[in-house]
């Protein structure tokens, strides 16, 4: 429960705001916010999976009572951390004119979309930052802990968001700002870890040799992992502002948000599995082992389809009471592909999560990379035909993931 409530603090601000921002911003405007915050989401693929190879080592090392190599571990992980993120924020802000120019001259004027992509490399960075900490707490099965801050953090950025959209009217604004209330929020995690591991030493990264090694040897297959994730979740987006433009991709993200819990609250409370596994290491019987497996994934399942099917019968009362009858008449059937997308997506999760924990990330990239590139390369065919065809085009990644149950089978005797 402190997991949900943790990651579904972000999901559910946004949910409330995005009608007012909508409204004040105007749809232009509004797709700028959401082109911005969908660089952001790609921040996984700045730190090498510092953050989730955090958790994994630094469950792994607390389940057999090595709290100075958990220690260690998160220290290096920030190294890796602050190293891919200045290179990403030096990079956006160097070269975001051209990134625009070839990229998003459809979102707008490019006066207004350069400053929203030289800030946002600078978020993503401190966005991994704030990862690592995240990961650390978790390994340690802390999720009390993350959520104390992630909670009140969230609330408080998005009520300034808010403030700022009205008095200002300015999404470079709300950008600079939230930069500002990422790095606070990133620094009083960082507290929290100290204090956890009773260390002032978890504030500073480390070049130890052997720590580096070890973080980036488990983090290059989340890496490669992360890139298919982001390809699932990001391309379709990114594709749609560029050909279609801002307004579009507002009437797309705002079915996206609703859809997205579908996912994202089974995934929350399943995410647990990760560190329990990971800290029960090779001591962790195969039956066993497939039984989690199994219970994670028909819970999983559960979750999805009693939060799925009553948004895809009411999807058209959903949208008109949240954003208006127009927008309903015009979108509920985009709302309705994208909740049964995520519905399928819900069968790989238990999955997922099972081979994390036992370190087999390199299996689990392999399948999670050659299905997001596969459906990033069938989205810039589809894009052109429509929203519904790009929405449509998300099976192809649910289908081809489902592998990841086969592989996360542990072999037992006879």
């Amino acid at each position: 429960m402190w997991a949900l409530v943790d990651q579904g603090a972000n999901p559910i601000v946004q949910l409330a705001i995005t009608p007012f921002l909508l409204r004040t911003l105007g749809k232009d405007d509004f797709g700028i916010w959401i082109l911005g915050i969908t660089i952001i989401s790609m921040s996984q693929l700045v730190s090498c999976g510092a953050g989730v190879a955090t958790t994994k080592h630094v469950s792994a090392d607390l389940g057999i009572e090595e709290k100075s190599e958990a220690i260690a571990a998160t220290r290096a992980a920030l190294t890796i951390a602050m190293l891919g993120g200045i290179t990403v924020a030096l990079f956006t802000w160097s070269f975001a004119p051209a990134i625009v120019a070839a990229f998003f001259s459809n979102m707008g004027k490019p006066g207004h979309i350069i400053p929203v992509v030289a800030v946002c490399g600078l978020a993503a960075a401190i966005q991994e930052l704030d990862a690592v900490y995240t990961g650390a707490m978790r390994g340690a099965e802390r999720f009390d802990l993350c959520a104390k801050v992630e909670v009140p953090a969230r609330m408080v950025m998005g009520a300034v968001t808010v403030v700022l959209a009205w008095r200002l009217g300015s999404v470079q604004s709300l950008f600079v700002a939230l930069t500002l209330m990422m790095t606070i929020k990133a620094s009083l995690k960082a507290r929290q870890v100290a204090r956890m591991f009773e260390n002032a030493s978890c504030y500073l990264p480390s070049m130890e040799r052997s720590s580096l090694k070890r973080v980036f040897r488990f983090g290059v297959w989340q890496w490669l992992q992360s890139t298919g994730t982001v390809l699932f979740s990001a391309t379709d987006q990114l594709l749609i502002g560029s050909l279609l433009g801002a307004a579009s991709l507002a009437r797309y993200s705002v079915c996206l948000q609703i859809a997205q819990y579908v996912h994202m609250l089974p995934s929350v409370m399943m995410q647990v599995i990760f560190p329990r596994v990971s800290a029960l290491g090779p001591d962790l019987d195969p039956r066993q082992g497939n039984k989690i497996l199994r219970s994670a994934t028909i819970v999983s399942m559960s979750i999805s389809l009693m939060v799925g099917l009553p948004i895809i019968l009411f999807a058209s009362p959903i949208l008109r009471l949240w954003i208006g009858a127009d927008f309903a008449t015009d979108n509920h059937w985009l709302l309705i592909i994208l909740v049964l997308v995520h519905i399928a997506l819900a069968f790989n999760i238990g999955a997922y999560f099972v081979l994390l924990g036992s370190g087999r990330a390199a299996q689990s990239a392999g399948i999670v990379l050659a299905a997001g590139a596969a459906q990033s390369g069938f989205a810039i065919l589809a894009a052109p035909f429509g929203i519904l065809v790009v929405a449509c085009n998300r099976f192809l990644y649910a289908l081809l993931t489902a592998f990841l149950y086969r592989a996360a089978r542990f072999k037992t005797r006879g």
